[in-house]
């Protein structure tokens, strides 16, 4: 067991290793606290940043993301029936369904859920790669874990199954936690120096015909096993913004945008040294004199009694080239991270509503394909492990007995954002449709098409009418319909048999 998940760990590490400068480089122009390498520096260094562009990005890019993706104030996931088979599932299990939605939402909102995401997130949109651990004590709790923690494996199907955390605890934690499976010596070092922090790798991994996951925590140089544990569910949700086929890490916009960061960091720096020269300039003078006038400082007022005067020396380099430079970088480094996408140019200080949608279907239209990767390997993994969890601790309960009728629907903004797409493109049909006269319309199901508007629209289930009961309502209606014409009718052979007034 030791063995094999030395192995793994070490194929993990190499994997990693392929793209590490690289990812290194993109934490030092937007967040060097988050270095992949901090945990061997002393300090944070922050002499690569000029220009804000990158790291205000990343931050816009991850906001956005949170508000769309997963909103705070929306059940952007739902264990629901099957589209096929609501009509005939039974009232009491959607009702247990809607009660064990309530509780997984309830535990997101009561933890530190939303605050973990958004440091995986940003994360993945720098490295490409972000991960979430879950842990349970009397709660459970969210753990984003670093990229310089992380190290993973995927399978055949592409599906991260292998993952590590290498990391530090103190000596009194590991007291704490782990004192009977400590060995004597790592006792000694913890209980002498309590804050003294040591090596940890946790790892979650399915073995070798396995059927669940192995978690494993170990310790020390030697990486004596402190805890293991089967459980049906991985430890960690790992997900990348992006990937190439082939390749094991995601890739990320901010690496993407890389060769633009670099030019805009370096024409800044020069941008700032030319704006010096330009503000204090550089003098010269001829003089047989015993002044040293590179050890001078001219302040305002000085009289400085010279043989000749000195001159300004004159430079012919152009600032305006170097600020277009760096405005035409800035550009392609908002589009690379969608800024322009969802926010207002810079002249623009007020944003109509119809310009707010067409910038939101711009964002959901260019960040599909990324959206739809973080749904599927970031919340529905996430949203599947937590339900799971919490029927394991009594807290909801198991829809096994439920068979293969329910399903995991998770309706992030970015996919409904897709849905409005095709709706409008729906309404446009319609419109060009009526152009050709009414019978055209004969061609189209009108109810069917209200019912996909209402369904892709994110119509609230609540208030959505049945098939059959849509069905009785148009029957009711076409009776009353039938009842009034009769009642006209009826009238009109009335005032007919009338005889005429004198």
């Amino acid at each position: 067991m030791k063995d094999y998940i030395a192995r793994a760990y070490k194929l993990a590490k190499q994997e990693r290793d392929k793209h590490e400068s690289e990812i290194s480089e993109a934490y030092l122009y937007t967040r060097p606290n988050r270095d992949i390498y901090r945990k061997d520096a002393n300090a944070t260094d922050r002499t690569k940043i000029f220009d804000s562009t990158a790291p205000d990005g990343v931050q816009t890019l991850v906001s956005t993301i949170l508000n769309l993706l997963i909103p705070q104030n929306q059940q952007w996931a739902t264990l629901s029936v099957r589209e096929d088979l609501k009509e005939r599932v039974a009232t009491d299990v959607k009702k247990a369904l809607d009660v064990a939605n309530r509780r997984v939402f309830k535990t997101i909102r009561d933890s530190n859920f939303y605050i973990a995401a958004s440091e995986a997130l940003t994360d993945a949109v720098i490295s490409g790669c972000g991960c979430i651990g879950m842990y349970e004590d009397k709660n459970i709790d969210f753990v984003a874990v670093p990229s310089h923690q992380l190290y993973f494996l995927d399978n055949h199907q592409g599906e991260i199954e292998t993952v590590f955390r290498e990391h530090e605890l103190p000596g009194h934690y590991l007291l704490e936690n782990f004192i009977d499976m400590l060995p004597e010596e790592m006792k000694k070092l913890c209980g002498a120096d309590p804050y003294k922090t040591h090596k940890v790798l946790e790892s979650c991994l399915r073995l070798p015909n396995a059927s669940e996951f192995t978690y494993t925590v170990q310790v020390g140089k030697e990486m004596t096993i402190l805890k293991q544990t089967s459980m049906p569910v991985q430890m960690f949700t790992t997900f990348r913004f992006g990937k190439t086929v082939g390749d094991m890490w995601g890739t990320s916009p901010v690496r993407e945008a890389l060769p633009h960061i670099r030019v805009v960091n370096e024409a800044q720096m020069l941008f700032m040294e030319a704006a010096s020269y330009l503000a204090l300039g550089s003098w010269q003078v001829n003089s047989d004199t015993a002044v040293n006038f590179a050890n001078m400082k001219l302040r305002p007022g000085d009289v400085i009694t010279v043989d000749s005067p000195l001159q300004a020396i004159p430079f012919p380099g152009q600032l305006n080239i170097t600020e277009a430079t760096i405005n035409d970088h800035r550009a392609m480094i908002r589009r690379m991270l969608f800024n322009d996408a969802i926010l207002p140019p810079d002249e623009s200080k007020y944003q109509t509503a119809t310009e707010v949608q067409i910038r939101q279907s711009e964002f959901y239209r260019r960040i599909g394909p990324s959206g739809l990767r973080l749904e599927q390997e970031f919340l529905r993994p996430l949203v599947g492990n937590l339900i799971k969890r919490l029927q394991m601790r009594g807290e909801v309960e198991d829809f096994a007995r439920f068979g293969e009728i329910s399903e995991l629907v998770v309706n992030s903004a970015v996919k409904r954002g897709i849905a409005l797409t095709e709706i409008t493109r729906d309404l446009q049909l319609v419109q060009t449709i009526t152009q050709l006269g009414p019978n055209a319309l004969v061609n189209l199901d009108l109810q069917k098409l209200a019912r996909k508007i209402l369904r892709d629209g994110d119509m609230s289930p609540e208030v959505l009418k049945t098939e059959a009961e849509v069905q009785e309502t148009l029957d009711q209606q076409s009776q009353q319909e039938q009842a009034q014409q009769l009642q006209a009718l009826a009238q009109q052979l009335q005032d007919q048999n009338q005889p005429p007034s004198v």
